[in-house]
């Protein structure tokens, strides 16, 4: 019967095993794409528990609430194998297993237990990204500055990155060089004064609390350093500051930490993300251990090859080569369009062919692409062609009103100062409390400072609004003062249930309309989750529903396998996701890479981080598209094929075009080295065009030199089409429109082109 440190060693390559081996001090993993870091991490805690370390004494850090509940699923397994071995007293429950979960869950855990110790309230609710615009709105207009000047998403923008830096109102003060920053700056003070107000946080105040929570009392820090001694943290590369200094105050007393990543897949800097956490790693800890993990156990090779080539073109990366044994798959197909309907055209075909000949299933594909905005005709491609599909970053479950207003009851049922909820169901349903009323009443708390439900508890002194008002709101004030109560006894589905009874929201969302009864059918799917929390008390129940919905994450939900569906999502959402097909759509310069890279360096080398993310998602067949036109946010684009398509090896490459000529001219520099012999493959159309070249082969022949000047108008002559003008110019392409009305592709590098 094999030991106990076998089966947790077994079938790990060598690098996993030292990872999983080397349990004490601190830790580097540089895992590659696809190369088994969840397994390494997992099997690294199963280690330490075999070692005698207690559960609770190791915490692992995720970046989604998927890949903790993963992780945990596979500890399971994996002691449930030992169980019968070394490990005869261990007992597998809930108990015994580590703490794992994201930043935010695991922030908000410890908020739960301690915030009150830096004089906030425990009864806090958590503000998601909805809550946090309107609460936005809300302070730009108290404070003057109107929208058109700094919209609130923009605010919240700065406010992001304020806090991701760890950087409270009065330190961010000190970049207030410009107006637009004093405005933001002025927004990130009154938007943090009325969260404290409403007793809330918003997501990226559960790590900044947490970090005032450990900086301004040690010995609650001290208590978590000895409950964790041995720290994990999984895609370090996407910490931000703040997180860094979270993990870093945790780790100080014992110094085991391990963190695991990959810099080439550092995606995130527009979130505050800084992938200097993993560079200099080991500068903080210089007797730390690095491991790289090579192996890929997801691609084929020629697919990795691919994404090696894009990723190569990146300075000051740690070496890394993926490999694997998987050496042979299909090429990496470059494909060019025509344009950007043509493009969701060929690539829904291309998903469903590979279903019908091949039987890879729609939910085993993906479509990714750089901006949400070209989703949409990808969409309307499915829909005429009869393809299910599931679009990611869409309006989400949680996100819709009638469910918003649901949770906004239930935040109010905990937390009656949470004035962005309040304002949102004093209405909802109607009861004929429109904005004069809530202005008066808003007057009413300026001139007494009061919270807005203190005002409506003494809405009996509010003159200005007349008694059958003053009756309604009163009601409404009895209503939630019931439910409070009933809140103390009732656990959420239950106090749910009754609520949605007693303000007859059935009978007002159903309106004899499909719409009206999809509405209703959120509104009962929303009580189906909440059962999961009826083993809890009542108290215990709300919280904890509420914080889950608050930090649930859209690939999260990406668990639904009950439905054959292609799946829709920007290239952002898809990390840490894999598919055996997988299309990036729209690699054209200013698109993918974004324009707003174009002068920035760093942001560029992120572009093309994105680039090696996307591309590593493929298990067996990868494409890549481009359009030689588009129109995007109401404007038509020529622009060039994507730089990253430069970079792709010929060898693992099969350029696809439907104008021949014009394949020739976006074919690499490698390729054109390479045209001395042998054959190269192109597509136009439908048909597999095979042209052999060889080294006797002249193209200096041709009637039009490079040299020559030519611009848009330029008149022209092609012996096979005749005479044209030239209509556009994008670097070695021209477009050409003949005189007998045919447009045209062609590349100036070889068209027998000449000028008339």
């Amino acid at each position: 019967m094999p030991t106990t440190k076998e089966l947790i060693t077994g079938n790990l390559n060598d690098p996993q095993q030292q990872a999983v081996m080397q349990t004490e001090g601190p830790l580097l993993i540089l895992a590659g794409a696809g190369s088994g870091k969840t397994r390494a991490l997992t099997h690294r805690i199963a280690k330490l528990i075999d070692d005698g370390v207690p559960p609770w004494q190791i915490l692992a850090v995720t970046f989604t609430n998927k890949a903790a509940a993963e992780m945990k699923e596979r500890i399971e397994n994996i002691l449930h194998i030992t169980g019968g071995s070394d490990l005869k007293q261990w007992q597998l429950n809930s108990g015994n297993l580590p703490i794992m979960g994201t930043f935010h869950s695991l922030c908000a855990r410890i908020l739960r237990r301690d915030i009150d110790q830096i004089g906030r309230e425990k009864s806090f609710v958590i503000y998601d990204s909805d809550d946090q615009q309107r609460l936005m709105k809300q302070v730009l207009k108290e404070i003057g500055i109107d929208d058109k000047e700094l919209k609130p998403k923009a605010a919240l923008g700065y406010v992001g990155r304020f806090k991701c830096e760890s950087l409270s109102p009065k330190q961010a003060e000190s970049q207030a060089t410009t107006a637009r920053m004093q405005q933001a700056i002025g927004a990130y003070k009154r938007y943090q004064k009325t969260l404290f107000e409403a007793n809330a946080l918003d997501f990226d105040d559960l790590i900044l609390e947490t970090v005032r929570l450990f900086t301004e009392v040690p010995e609650v820090l001290k208590r978590y350093q000895e409950t964790w001694k041995y720290l994990h943290v999984d895609e370090y590369q996407d910490t931000n500051h703040a997180q860094y200094i979270l993990i870093t105050l945790l780790a100080k007393k014992h110094h085991n930490l391990c963190v695991i990543g990959d810099p080439d897949q550092s995606i995130y800097s527009f979130r505050g993300a800084d992938i200097r956490n993993i560079l200099e790693f080991e500068k903080e800890y210089p007797n730390a251990t690095r491991i790289k993990l090579e192996q890929n156990y997801r691609s084929t090779q020629p697919i990795l090859d691919a994404a090696d080539g894009v990723i190569d073109a990146n300075p000051n990366r740690p070496e890394k080569k993926m490999w694997t044994e998987k050496k042979e798959g299909s090429n990496v197909i470059a494909q060019e369009v025509a344009d950007e309907k043509k493009e969701a055209l060929e690539a829904i075909k291309a998903a469903d062919e590979m279903h019908r000949r091949k039987g890879v299933k729609l939910r085993n594909q993906v479509i990714l692409y750089r901006t949400n905005a070209q989703s949409r005709l990808f969409e309307e491609a499915c829909l005429k062609n009869g393809i299910p599909y599931r679009i990611l970053g869409g309006l989400k479950f949680y996100a819709r009103k009638e469910v918003k207003d649901v949770l906004a009851y239930l935040h109010v049922m905990l937390n009656p100062y949470d004035t962005v909820s309040l304002l949102r169901i004093i209405n909802v349903p109607s009861r004929k409390i429109g904005l004069t009323t809530l202005s008066k009443i808003q007057a009413f708390a300026s001139e007494n400072g009061m919270s807005l439900w203190d005002s409506l508890n003494a809405v009996d002194q509010i003159d200005s609004i007349n008694d059958p008002t003053k009756e309604r709101l009163r009601k409404f004030v009895d209503l939630l003062v019931k439910y409070q109560e009933k809140a103390k006894t009732e656990v959420v589905s239950e106090l749910s249930g009754h609520l949605i009874h007693a303000i007859d929201m059935e009978h007002w969302l159903r309106d004899d309309t499909e719409e009206g009864e999809n509405r209703w059918g959120n509104v009962q799917e929303l009580l189906s989750v909440m059962h999961k929390y009826d083993a809890l008390d009542p108290e215990t129940s709300l919280m904890s529903f509420l914080e889950e919905v608050a930090l649930v994450s859209e690939v999260d939900k990406l668990q639904d396998k009950g439905t054959d569906a292609l799946t829709l999502m920007t290239l952002h959402l898809c990390k840490g996701l894999e598919f055996d097909h997988v299309i990036i759509a729209g690699c054209e310069e200013g698109i993918f890479p974004h324009a707003n890279s174009m002068f920035d360096k760093e942001q560029l080398e992120e572009e093309r981080r994105i680039m090696y993310v996307g591309m590593t998602r493929a298990k067996k067949h990868l494409r890549l598209m481009f359009a030689r036109t588009r129109v995007l946010w109401g404007q038509s684009q020529s622009n060039a094929p994507s730089r990253f398509l430069e970079d792709l090896p010929e060898a693992v490459t099969e350029r696809r075009s439907d104008e021949l000529l014009s394949a020739f001219a976006w074919a690499s520099k490698k390729g054109e080295e390479g045209l001395g012999t042998g054959v190269q493959r192109f597509t136009q159309g439908k048909e597999d065009l095979k042209i052999e070249f060889n080294q006797d082969m002249d193209f200096s022949s041709n009637d039009f030199n490079q040299d020559n000047e030519l611009s848009e108008g330029t008149r022209v002559e092609h012996h096979t089409f005749g005479k044209g003008t030239v209509t556009s110019i994008r670097g070695d392409i021209v477009d050409i429109t003949f005189d007998d009305g045919q447009k045209k592709t062609l590349a100036m590098s070889i068209a027998p082109l000449k000028i008339i």
